[in-house]
């Protein structure tokens, strides 16, 4: 084993200790979090804690994977947001018809509803509601900063794609551990681990094949927590089993359908004529 190998594990000291300051914020946020009996200040807490992670993100770029920000936020196309919005379609028709054709049910809700925030009341549906839709798109944008264009970009660098993808949805996933609770923390597991865990493959996957496009997956991510926030009905599975089987089989019909569109996309631009050299990095983004 060579002194780089042997010093690899370094790569992952940084994230880590994200992790763990992401914790702390989470730590702290919550006992706050318990004071309010209104949803509209829950929320304005969950959006203050987000900027928080946002400017911590930001300095690991800077400081850890020396990553300029004009680099990170720059957009690889106009097309890029569409295909992550495009892939949210796919999964919600994916997602629901595999769930009804193994005999799950629909439960309709109220619309505007604020699905999980329930117990908490509020001034005005509306105003709370859109406080709902600001956190869910917003937290989808920080957590993409965060675990893809950081934690999986900067382990990529050095070791291999696929070990950046497990990692960076490994912490994806953990970070959602919010409440520190063994209980709440057994049912995290139980319910939520598989799907969130498959959800960061999938975005992580996407990120890697869009040339580390964030806005790819940001749309698709924001627009995934649109969805299930707007929808006004829940899926009740008969079984555990159904619902984390049909949560895999959705996300690996994704990312097949994800990896059949880049090979398209190579296959056709190797049977175009050669570009010449003035345009060669025009047309390296395979998307656009």
């Amino acid at each position: 084993m060579n002194l780089a190998s042997k010093n690899n594990w370094k790569i992952f000291l940084c994230p880590f200790v994200l992790l763990l300051l992401i914790y702390t914020i989470w730590i702290v946020r919550y006992p706050v979090w318990q004071l309010f009996d209104f949803v509209e200040p829950v929320f304005l807490i969950l959006i203050l804690s987000y900027i928080s992670v946002l400017f911590l993100s930001i300095l690991f770029l800077k400081k850890d994977a020396k990553k300029p920000l004009s680099r990170v936020f720059r957009m690889h196309g106009y097309t890029t947001p569409f295909i992550g919005l495009g892939y949210s379609f796919f999964f919600q028709t994916i997602w629901f018809s595999v769930y009804l054709l193994t005999g799950s049910k629909l439960e309709f809700l109220s619309f505007p509803s604020l699905k999980g925030y329930s117990d908490y009341t509020f001034y005005s549906v509306f105003s709370a509601f859109g406080f709902y839709l600001l956190f869910a798109v917003f937290g989808a944008f920080v957590e993409e900063v965060t675990f893809r264009c950081y934690i999986q970009s900067r382990i990529a660098t050095k070791l291999s794609s696929a070990l950046s993808i497990f990692t960076a949805s490994l912490f994806f996933s953990l970070q959602h551990i919010h409440i520190f609770d063994l209980t709440w923390i057994e049912r995290f597991f139980q319910m939520q681990f598989i799907y969130v865990f498959c959800f960061g493959v999938f975005v992580g996957y996407l990120f890697l094949k869009s040339g580390e496009d964030l806005w790819s997956v940001f749309a698709f991510h924001a627009s995934m927590n649109i969805f299930n926030v707007t929808l006004p009905y829940n899926v009740l599975p008969d079984s555990m089993i159904n619902s984390q089987g049909t949560t895999i089989i959705t996300f690996v019909l994704m990312v097949f359908l994800l990896h059949l569109q880049f090979r398209k996309r190579v296959t056709e631009s190797k049977g175009q004529s050669p570009l010449p050299k003035s345009l060669e990095l025009c047309s390296s983004y395979p998307f656009s």
